[in-house]
């Protein structure tokens, strides 16, 4: 995996400030502060930073909500719950676009237009990548708000608007459609003489041949998200995707991510889960182990009942005589609220602390019962060590190959075998887990080989056997736990499919709290405007989308948006 310079960007910034917006875009009708001497090149910067740079969004969004909604996560023992069936301070990303990601793409456009015709034609690239980047930070924000100003969002700060209307998120996928294909256009076209983003693009460090795959790859992503409400319109994108002259990602060198330098970045502070630690839930540690998940030791710690500590509980008294060692460090806790407080998972929730006579010797013994979650994952100068490298996945090779596989499984695309293409993502998979593990250097990294994939692939509860409905299960677990390192992925993914499901082959147990089965989230709430002027955009749009009955109040977070039909 390649290792860009996240932090050493000095030079682009040259000329640079961060536009500012608030949530009423009165600040989008100032002049942005560009250099006039800015080269657009220069200019990706920002925005690509903006788009990885969120610890705010991690300790809230992902840590507090999202990893525990989806299980992956469970609060470790001797701490709360929090308020996790009612968020807040959530919704990062969307401040993000408005603050920093958009105007700044919206800048690049504007530069390069007031130029000179034959130097315009050098930039049709770099367009392009801004391009891209636009449509995926607004599909981010619009995924989980639903209505959101795009079309006219950053025109006052070229005299436009200052009140944007709201585009309905069933328009705006027809603009993100045509704004991705016009990129691939250009990328396809070929031109001469392109000015390159070397050092810029902390994705792709300019790499256009890699951008017009990654467009693509979004295309299709995009077509997945509309296949309930529009299964032409998703057929028709899906196709024209497989035989476009951009292609698609070939391996995980391809795909997009953003991978740090060693010591440079989600060092501690908002990172740091210590501050609100997750252990594994038993659901997804129950199947990891059972199915030989070779990406178990990647996304979980062992606990701390080694053999050593095992046979010195039995000498100390603490386990009675003749006591079997399980012979498995890997447990997760049971993810519903009630079973916290249930006396047959009291084991899962104690703090473990031991007190001991050994040897005629009283001595103090603390074990971890359960597996906590791989924290350099997610901090990279976790656990007290010299801090790793971060890798934060974008859209990767092993989504595309279970979105091809499960395509085909419907019958939307032909001539791709499906059980070729699945294989391929679980392998990526792996692949890319084993990478970032060991860049980051996480707790007992050993590396993946090979045969134990094969294994993996041939277990009953994995491979593919031609029955659809099984079949389907079996790929979006896959897609489900290939989103670990993205949460807000995850989400996404659960809410279109409805896996894992309870009692599925990936159980996601029923959260119950005070004895109420609890729903869960599947929305954030659309922020309200700050600026009164803007608000009866604002309420039109929640109005616009509670037509379809499934959005609900505005503030509840277990209604809908338009593509996440019942």
């Amino acid at each position: 995996m390649k290792t860009i310079n996240k932090l050493g960007i000095g030079a682009a910034l040259v000329g640079l400030t961060l536009a500012s917006c608030t949530k009423g875009f009165e600040d989008l009708n100032q002049s942005p502060k560009v250099s006039p001497t800015t080269s657009p090149e220069m200019m990706l910067t920002l925005p690509g930073k903006a788009i990885v740079d969120r610890d705010f969004m991690w300790f809230y969004d992902c840590y507090q909500y999202q990893m525990q909604w989806m299980q992956y996560g469970v609060p470790a023992p001797g701490t709360s719950l929090g308020r996790l069936f009612s968020p807040e301070n959530t919704n990062d990303f969307y401040n993000a676009f408005y603050k920093n990601i958009g105007p700044n793409l919206v800048d690049i456009d504007s530069t390069i237009s007031k130029m000179p015709e034959a130097t315009r034609a050098n930039l049709a690239e770099i367009v392009a990548i801004a391009k891209v980047m636009k449509v995926y930070s607004a599909w981010r924000v619009s995924d989980a708000n639903g209505s959101i100003p795009y079309t006219k969002a950053f025109g006052a700060r070229y005299n436009g608007t200052l009140t944007p209307e709201y585009d309905s998120q069933e328009n705006l996928f027809d603009v993100w459609e045509a704004d991705l294909k016009a990129a691939l256009a250009s990328f396809n076209a070929k031109l001469p003489n392109q000015l390159k983003a070397s050092g810029y693009d902390i994705f792709y460090n300019g790499d256009a041949t890699k951008w017009a795959k990654a467009a693509n790859v979004l295309r299709l992503k995009l077509a997945m998200r509309l296949m309930k409400r529009n299964p032409q319109k998703a057929t028709a994108i899906a196709q024209d995707v497989m035989t476009n002259a951009a292609g698609l990602f070939t391996s995980n060198a391809d795909e997009w991510n953003f991978v740090s330098n060693p010591n440079s970045f989600a060092r501690s502070g908002n990172w740091n889960m210590a501050n609100s630690p997750l252990v594994g839930s038993k659901g997804i540690i129950d199947y990891m182990v059972a199915n030989n998940d070779p990406r178990l030791p990647l996304f979980y710690e062992k606990n701390g009942y080694t053999k050593a500590a095992f046979d010195s509980l039995v000498a100390g008294g603490v386990l009675a005589p003749g006591s079997v060692y399980p012979n498995q460090q890997f447990v997760g806790a049971p993810a519903s609220p009630d079973k916290r407080k249930d006396p047959a998972y009291a084991g899962f929730f104690a703090v473990r602390n031991y007190s001991m006579t050994f040897n005629g010797k009283t001595v103090a013994r603390a074990i971890d019962t359960v597996s906590y979650v791989q924290h350099r994952l997610f901090n990279s100068e976790a656990e007290g060590r010299i801090a790793g490298v971060y890798t934060q996945p974008i859209l990767t090779y092993a989504e595309q190959c279970f979105m091809i596989a499960e395509l085909s499984v419907r019958g939307i695309i032909s001539g791709q075998d499906a059980a070729t293409w699945y294989n391929k993502g679980i392998r990526a998979s792996v692949g890319a887990y084993n990478d970032m593990g060991r860049l980051a250097t996480i707790q007992d990294y050993t590396p993946v080989n090979n045969a134990d994939i094969d294994a993996y692939i041939a277990g009953a509860n994995v491979a593919l056997t031609g029955n659809q409905t099984s079949d389907l299960e079996k790929i979006d677990i896959q897609i489900f736990l290939n989103h670990f390192k993205s949460p807000w992925e995850a989400w996404g993914s659960w809410k279109r499919t409805g896996y894992p499901k309870a009692g599925g082959i990936l159980n996601l147990e029923p959260m119950v709290s005070n004895g109420a089965t609890m729903t869960l989230p599947r929305r954030w709430a659309l922020p309200r405007p700050t600026v009164a002027e803007q608000q009866p955009n604002w309420q039109n749009a929640i109005s616009d989308m509670q037509k379809t009955g499934e959005y609900g109040d505005m503030n509840d977070y277990t209604g809908r948006v338009w593509w996440d039909m019942k």
